[in-house]
């Protein structure tokens, strides 16, 4: 079993998404592909993720802040869809 999990990672079966600091990076890069987005209660704050192709933006702000606000509104202008939770492939049909 130890052989197939390394075996696995050397074949890629992790993804990966590249974070990039910039949101206006990735507002550029999106032009018309199918992203997703999450927004997560941390500790009083809001973050905010949002991944296009193998390119994500991740950030914490307030509730009222206007890059907040400003990633939102692109998400929802792009129609792209929010996530709510993550599960693994094999744990999602019993």
């Amino acid at each position: 079993m130890i052989f197939i999990l390394s075996l696995q990672d050397l074949i890629g079966e992790h993804k990966l998404v590249n974070l990039v600091d910039d949101w206006e990076v990735l507002e550029e890069y999106a032009g018309e592909k199918q992203g997703f987005y999450q927004l997560l209660g941390v500790d009083g704050t809001i973050e905010i993720r949002v991944c296009v192709g193998k390119l994500g933006f991740k950030e914490f702000e307030s509730g009222k802040d206007e890059l907040l606000t400003r990633v939102l509104n692109f998400c929802k202008s792009k129609r792209y869809i929010r996530i709510s939770e993550n599960i693994r492939d094999e744990q999602f049909f019993k």
